[in-house]
């Protein structure tokens, strides 16, 4: 059984206590330089970290007694700056890392803070992977140093006056709500259909933000049906058990085991976490797959792919019942066909055809990019659907990109009034293009 406990100055004698009680007077044969090097260790990050109001968190094996992983921060104006990540080689895969980050992230944000500077060392090459795998990214000025997806870094001390709200201040969020009347009449009791892509779902924060924002728009009175993939939760369970994955035009090609992951992962965590955070900010959701109710009915869509679908039949009955019960669906993108096998379906594909299928007055895809950008990668706001097939030809829309624009293009010929491509890990970017003016991403009309 492992132990968070989180250690400050205060703490200092407590913790050296529970130190020596629990390691040395236990352990009958504890190497003494071992004692030593622990209570020392304690006395450095005290002195380095905890006088400058930083914390220590420390995971605790009950059972062998012993520490087993260590985290330590500190803070500098809003910035919450990772100073020590450690964790027990033997331990790793039971991902205390994971444990002591997610305790750390509670830290950072019950003191609202969003921006993180992380350092690690050039040699541990296994932070690094956890870093990265948990949504922060290496700085390429500063190897070793990581920052936190969609995060800017300052320095610059906020003086108290300037957090104070002015008449000034209150006047501009009178002006934003003002604004942001005419679209709400637009799309209250419409709905809007929403794909969040795996690659914008890494990083918690941004997760707990899409689920704000969406909670607000059913506030609203909008009707949100919400569509995610799941890829690098999937590639890591794959690593993990030592699946190989391989690729056709993008699509994975699906046999058996990955096809049994593919279904575990989207349904039984992706889609689990999604449906937490938006029941934690009060907007009813639950999470529901193509195969509840056979609501997305497909067949192989090619050999080669194996478990690939295509679908054939939307149940949309399934969605339109929960939204009328004022529910949010949130679906994994699994389908089956009359034989009871599970398919892994293209979850772009999939939010297309449910959004058209449900007459959809918006479809919004979600990535970890701004939009489409231009030769001089500059974005481009607007693109007119007559003009999808030149871009594409010039290599202008490419890669990962052209699933995405092709699917806008058929939603568009199908009925859905307008569709838009955003970085899910800005925050409150679908709030940015719904309710303003200005919008944000790209556009597809």
């Amino acid at each position: 059984m492992i132990k968070i406990y989180k250690y400050n100055k205060l703490l200092q004698e407590e913790v050296e206590t529970f130190i020596k009680s629990n390691i040395k007077n236990e352990i009958t044969n504890i190497d003494k330089n071992s004692l030593i090097h622990i209570t020392k260790d304690l006395e450095d990050i005290d002195k380095n970290y905890i006088a400058n109001g930083g914390e220590l968190l420390l995971a605790y094996d009950v059972n062998k007694n012993k520490i087993v992983g260590t985290i330590a921060i500190t803070y500098e104006n809003d910035i919450a700056l990772l100073k020590r990540f450690y964790v027990d080689k033997e331990y790793r895969s039971q991902k205390i890392g994971l444990i002591l980050y997610a305790e750390l992230d509670k830290i950072i944000k019950e003191k609202h803070i969003e921006k993180v500077y992380l350092t690690s060392g050039n040699n541990l090459e296994s932070a690094h992977k956890f870093y990265e795998k948990n949504g922060w990214e290496e700085s390429k000025e500063n190897p070793g140093i990581f920052l936190r997806k969609g995060a800017k870094l300052y320095t610059k001390e906020v003086k108290e006056e300037e957090k104070v709200s002015t008449p000034k201040d209150v006047l501009k969020q009178a002006e934003i709500l003002i604004e942001a009347i005419p679209y709400i009449k637009e799309y209250v009791g419409k709905i809007m259909v929403l794909k969040y892509g795996g690659n914008a779902m890494i990083d918690v924060s941004q997760k707990e933000n899409i689920a704000k924002q969406v909670a607000l728009l059913k506030m609203l009175g909008i009707k949100v049906v919400l569509v995610h993939g799941g890829g690098p939760d999937i590639k890591e369970e794959l690593e993990a058990k030592n699946i190989e994955s391989k690729f056709i035009d993008g699509l994975r090609v699906t046999d058996k085991k990955t096809m049994d992951v593919v279904k575990n992962v989207l349904i039984g965590k992706t889609n689990t976490d999604m449906v937490n955070l938006l029941n934690v900010e009060d907007c009813k959701a639950i999470g529901i797959s193509g195969l509840d109710s056979k609501m997305l009915e497909c067949e192989k869509l090619n050999e080669e792919l194996e478990f690939v679908g295509k679908i054939v039949n939307i149940n949309e009955k399934v969605i339109t019942d929960l939204l009328e019960k004022d529910y949010t669906p949130v679906i994994a993108p699994i389908g089956t066909d009359n034989f009871g096998n599970s398919y892994n379906i293209n979850a772009d594909t999939v939010v297309s055809q449910i959004a058209i299928k449900l007459n959809a007055k918006k479809i919004i895809f979600l990535t970890n990019i701004d939009g489409v950008l231009d030769e001089d990668k500059k974005l481009i706001s607007i693109i007119h659907k007559e003009k999808i097939g030149d871009l594409i030809e010039k290599g202008v829309i490419s890669g990962g990109m052209i699933p995405k624009i092709k699917a806008c293009e058929n939603c568009l010929n199908n009925g859905v009034e307008k569709t838009h491509i955003l970085n899910g890990t800005i925050k409150n970017t679908i709030l940015y293009e719904v309710l303003s003016d200005s919008g944000i991403g790209t556009m597809i009309i």
